[in-house]
């Protein structure tokens, strides 16, 4: 899958802004709604993985992470795999079951690799737990994601 879905500058800057990546972001997730709704779905496909990656841009920028809420790092990464369920049933939808099971497996990857990040927290421990079960269910499962789910029990 391409990860290059928007001008480097601007993904530059988005990883800089972390609160206006989130604006960025429900601009985004709404635009894609609005064009999968009027059926335009090349155009939901190209704003989704716009969307996808501005999401990643906000779970893996540099924040402190005292500064902020569980509730925030929660709908991050809410919003995060959500998008990935989304994008991908409107792949799946288009006949490209191979990039849709991509972006759920992508998004699986990119979970596990943030894992580390919030090892200390309990709480958000468990919502990622929730969501790589969730992804699980649509994905192939793979055998490292099976092995952190026991480590977060």
């Amino acid at each position: 899958m391409n990860s290059q879905h928007l001008c480097p500058v601007y993904r530059k800057w988005l990883q800089l802004n972390p609160t206006d990546a989130r604006k960025h972001r429900l601009m985004l997730q709404d635009r894609v709604q609005q064009a999968h709704l009027l059926g335009q779905h090349e155009k939901a496909c190209v704003l989704g993985y716009q969307s996808l990656e501005t999401a990643k841009v906000v779970i893996t920028s540099l924040q402190n992470v005292t500064s902020h809420r569980d509730s925030a790092v929660q709908d991050d990464i809410i919003a995060y795999a959500t998008m990935a369920m989304y994008l991908s049933a409107i792949l799946h939808h288009q006949h490209r079951q191979k990039d849709a099971q991509q972006v759920l497996q992508d998004c699986q990857q990119q979970l596990l690799a943030i894992l580390p990040l919030h090892a200390t927290n309990t709480h958000i421990l468990g919502v990622l737990k929730t969501v790589l079960s969730t992804l699980e269910q649509g994905s192939v499962i793979s055998p490292l994601t099976r092995e952190v789910s026991r480590y977060i029990h």
